[in-house]
């Protein structure tokens, strides 16, 4: 892990369309100093099924400090909470 890489402290969702049918939810990471990253975007592909992915925004400036890559994805709201928590519960370099 890089020395430069902070911890994580807290996370938020914001939710971007509220739209039904073209809903879509960023998911933010805030470190100790209080920036924020984009780490997870969930776009709705039909009514009441979304789908997660981590952001290019993470993966460019975390990506080769971390496990996750361009392939991590989820298909629930549940297992992207969990990621998320597990990441301000531990350092970045976990394996998810």
């Amino acid at each position: 892990m890089s020395a430069n890489v902070p911890r994580f402290e807290a996370w938020e969702e914001q939710v971007v369309c509220p739209e039904r049918g073209s809903r879509v939810v960023h998911y933010y990471l805030k470190n100790t100093s209080g920036t924020s990253i984009l780490a997870v975007v969930g776009t709705e592909r039909s009514i009441r099924h979304m789908f997660y992915v981590v952001s290019d925004e993470f993966l460019h400036a975390y990506g080769d400090d971390t496990s996750i890559n361009v392939c991590t994805k989820w298909r629930a709201r549940r297992e992207v909470v969990d990621w998320l928590t597990s990441v301000i519960s531990r350092p970045i370099d976990i394996p998810i």
